[in-house]
């Protein structure tokens, strides 16, 4: 049976009345709030508020073109920036510049459930286990896939200052990533915290 991502792992610890942010510790509060309120009424009204707060905070799905390439991008810098996975070298498996699924499958294979790092949800397996616009092969892009994110960041609304990894490891302890703002590459330490998209092939 295929792993699910629970929500408290990716949901972003933000304020919940901050555009694209939620608070974990907010719903649960929220919902503490709900349930100790004897007003019907009431409680169906905040019940109402919640919903369009969690909707309005869920992950933007669109799809781009760029380098002859087409993919389906699942926005997810609404969540908190996170660590690539692991700090030890995965090696060629997880080196691929053209193959994001590939390289996604061996990263989550290698870090597993990350306990070296206390078992903190990492871009890679965010992808993973992402279930989406009715899909689940989600992955984390490779290098030559964040070219076409970033050919594209401003139809996703994305922020130009923005880092985002990529699944292509550079080394031991670092990982590709890509700055909107120059379109560079920089490879930086797994540990390091960056924002990131989950793609998938488009149809």
């Amino acid at each position: 049976m295929r792993e699910q991502i629970r929500i408290d792992e990716w949901i972003h610890p933000g304020l919940i009345s901050k555009p694209g942010r939620i608070n974990f510790d907010g719903i649960f509060k929220y919902l503490y709030f709900i349930y100790i309120t004897k007003n019907y009424v009431m409680k169906y009204l905040l019940m109402i508020v919640l919903f369009f707060s969690l909707s309005s905070s869920a992950q933007k799905i669109a799809t781009v073109e760029g380098n002859g390439k087409k993919l389906t991008v699942a926005d997810m810098t609404f969540m908190d920036r996170i660590t690539w996975g692991g700090y030890e070298q995965i090696g060629k498996a997880a080196q691929s510049e053209t193959d994001g699924a590939a390289n996604t499958r061996a990263i989550v294979a290698a870090v597993g459930k990350n306990s070296g790092y206390e078992g903190r949800i990492y871009a890679a397996k965010v992808c993973d286990t992402l279930t989406a616009g009715g899909y689940s092969d989600w992955y984390l892009p490779c290098k030559d896939e964040t070219d076409i994110i970033h050919l594209n960041y401003g139809k996703l609304n994305l922020d130009e200052k923005m880092t985002i990894w990529s699944s292509t490891e550079a080394s031991g302890t670092q990982a590709v990533t890509k700055y909107f703002y120059s379109g560079a590459f920089y490879n930086v330490q797994k540990v390091d915290l960056c924002h990131l998209v989950c793609v998938r092939k488009a149809d």
